[in-house]
C-alpha cells in the first residue's frame, strides 16, 4: 500500500493488480499518465472486481460482495447444489481434537476447505470469523466430524452468497465495536474464546 498524504492518494498493489483511490480527477489523470510512462499498464477504469471482491457503487455508498468467488469455491468442492442452512455452525457443536492420527489426504482436504473460507472472512464476511477461526484450530488433526462441520459452513455460504459489506458515503465519526466472548468454550483446553469486530 502506497500512501501520499498531501493529496489523499492511496495505491494498493497485489502482484499485478493495482487499485488507485484518489479524490481528484485531474490528479488521477496525471498519476495514470505518469505510471504509463514508467510501466506497461492497462487502465480498466473504475474498479468493479478486485481480488475476488465485487465492488458496486450506489448513490448511498459502496457495497462489497464475493458471490462469484463463493460460486468458484463451492464448485471446486462439489457443493454448488448443496442444501442451504441458516447458520454457519449449530450452537454447541462438540468438536474436539482428533484422537487418532489423521490421514495425510484428510489433513490436506480439510486445509484446502478452510483456506478459501478464511479468505471470505478477510474480504467481506465477518459473520464467518468465529466459525472459521474455530474450525482452523483442527487443521493439523481433523477427523470426519471436522470435515462435516466444514461442509456445513459451505452449505451456509451457499445460501448467503450475496451477503457482504456496505460502506455508506455519509459518516458519523463514530466507531462501533462488538465483542462476543464465551466461557471455557474449548472442549480440549477449557480456554475461553472471544471475538470482536470494529
Amino acid at each position: 500500500m502506497f500512501i501520499h498524504n498531501m493529496c489523499d492518494c492511496y495505491i494498493s498493489l497485489y502482484v499485478d493488480d493495482i487499485a488507485i483511490y484518489l479524490a481528484g480527477i485531474p490528479h488521477l489523470t496525471t498519476l495514470i499518465k505518469d505510471l504509463k510512462m514508467a510501466f506497461e499498464i492497462s487502465d480498466l477504469g473504475e474498479v468493479s472486481f478486485l481480488l475476488g471482491l465485487h465492488i458496486t457503487y450506489t448513490s448511498n455508498g459502496i457495497a462489497l460482495t464475493q458471490a462469484l468467488y463463493i460460486g468458484t469455491i463451492l464448485s471446486r468442492f462439489g457443493m454448488e447444489y448443496s442444501n442451504q442452512v441458516s447458520i454457519p455452525l449449530p450452537k454447541g457443536i462438540p468438536l474436539t481434537k482428533g484422537t487418532t492420527e489423521p490421514r495425510k489426504d484428510q489433513v490436506t482436504l480439510y486445509q484446502l476447505r478452510i483456506g478459501p473460507l478464511m479468505y471470505l472472512v478477510t474480504g467481506t464476511r465477518p459473520d464467518l470469523a468465529y466459525t472459521i477461526s474455530f474450525l482452523a484450530h483442527f487443521s493439523s488433526c481433523p477427523n470426519e466430524e471436522h470435515i462435516k462441520a466444514a461442509k456445513h459452513v459451505f452449505r451456509y455460504v451457499n445460501g448467503t452468497r450475496n451477503l457482504g459489506l456496505f460502506y455508506p458515503y455519509t459518516t458519523t465519526n463514530t466507531m462501533d465495536v462488538y465483542v462476543d466472548p464465551d466461557f471455557a468454550g474449548c472442549l480440549d483446553t477449557r480456554r475461553s474464546t472471544s471475538g470482536y469486530i470494529v
